[in-house]
């Protein structure tokens, strides 16, 4: 076995005594009494073993439960920020997690009017809905209708097969809608074939669009029952048949017309009652 050679070295002002065979360091403040340590080494271009260690059985292998155990620190506490595991059962690890929340931001003035994603002019009245490409938002009226009634309601005269009792006027909306009507009315007919219905038309007292009816008795009708509007187009109508167009102003006439017979009728105002509700589309 050659020679082995002990020397000492100097390391960054450390004094270490240097086996030169293997080039192994050992640092000479180590106090002996302190504890005790093994070193091995081999000489320069051997090998070396450590025949007092032996491979054990193959362990299983750990598991990491995916959810994190997370505590949100406020801002401000004296707690450090902290990360950990924890054997939750065999073999198994969960993260613990201590951070803390960000500081409060400083309060800023904000105008909603000047968000760049935002279509139309502000105006009383109008609110924020998305708009029709889903990708913003626009300034829109709101869709709420108002009830409409008659400031005065005539009677009919005798003589008459079809008379106007009453129009609603109703201002332009900011939105497209539908009327619905309602009402009644006491017909009196002057003989026992007349048939008069009650009607709603729009625009036009003679021939504008049935809105609504009410289908009258056949006769006097000498017990005073009162005839019924409903409102509803005429079965079969196309889908815009009582729409009206957002801004139109528009008036409803509220009518007595005959239906069969030869006879006429009379109505009293007093004995009748109609309005109007905007109803708006969707």
């Amino acid at each position: 076995m050659p020679l082995t050679n002990w020397t000492t070295t100097v390391i960054d002002g450390k004094e270490y005594l240097v086996i030169d065979v293997a080039k192994f360091r050992i640092p000479m403040d180590w106090d002996p009494n302190s504890n005790m340590f093994i070193a091995v080494a081999a000489p320069d271009g051997g090998l070396g073993s450590f025949p007092g260690l032996v491979q054990g059985d193959t362990g299983p292998a750990p598991t990491i439960d995916p959810a994190i155990n997370f505590t949100a620190l406020p801002a401000g506490d004296p707690t450090p920020d902290s990360a950990s595991w924890s054997e939750i059962s065999t073999d198994v690890y969960k993260l613990n997690l201590a951070l803390h929340k960000g500081e409060k931001g400083d309060a800023a003035a904000f105008d909603l009017a000047d968000a760049d994603d935002l279509v139309g002019t502000p105006a009383a009245g109008r609110i924020l809905v998305v708009n029709t490409a889903a990708n913003g938002f626009e300034y829109a009226a709101q869709k709420v209708g108002d009830e409409y009634w008659p400031a005065t309601i005539n009677n009919t005269p005798s003589g008459n097969s079809a008379y106007t009792l009453c129009q609603v006027s109703i201002p332009g909306q900011p939105f497209a809608w539908r009327p619905e009507v309602s009402g009644w009315c006491v017909i009196t007919g002057t003989g026992a074939d007349v048939q008069v219905d009650l009607v709603a038309r729009l625009n036009d007292q003679a021939a504008g669009k049935i809105l609504g009816r009410g289908r009258g008795q056949i006769g006097q009708n000498a017990e005073g029952s009162a005839t019924v509007l409903v409102s509803g187009p005429p079965s079969g109508s196309v889908a815009d048949f009582n729409k009206v167009a957002a801004g139109s102003a528009t008036t409803i006439f509220f009518r007595a017309e005959r239906q069969s017979g030869s006879q006429t009728f009379t109505t009293v105002g007093t004995a009748s009652a109609f309005s109007v509700r905007v109803r708006p589309v969707p």
